[in-house]
């Protein structure tokens, strides 16, 4: 049965110290010796066709045209956008 440290409520974790299996709290630090070890001896090896494996794409080359294209368009429209506002405030000044 699985406990958990009456400190800070973290799970207990077995570890062997001097030749005794003790539960230990990872977080505290708050240490118990294990009088039974029911529930802590479960192993086994997981298949290398049941892990995940991670896939990494990159762009490609037409990928990063777009993006290229898209940041230059962006950029455009902010100059635009600066040269209204200041055309606004000297309007505004005039006035």
């Amino acid at each position: 049965m699985v406990e958990f440290c009456p400190k800070c409520g973290t799970m207990l974790v077995p570890k062997r110290e001097n030749g005794k299996i003790v539960l230990l709290c990872n977080k505290c630090r708050y240490s118990k010796e294990l009088k039974s070890d029911k529930g802590y001896k479960s192993r086994h090896k997981v298949k290398e066709d049941k892990k995940i494996k991670i896939l990494v794409m990159e762009p490609t080359t037409r990928d990063k045209e777009k993006i290229t294209a898209h940041k230059e368009l962006l950029q455009e429209y902010y100059e635009v956008l600066l040269e209204t506002m200041e055309q606004e405030e000297i309007e505004q000044e005039e006035v």
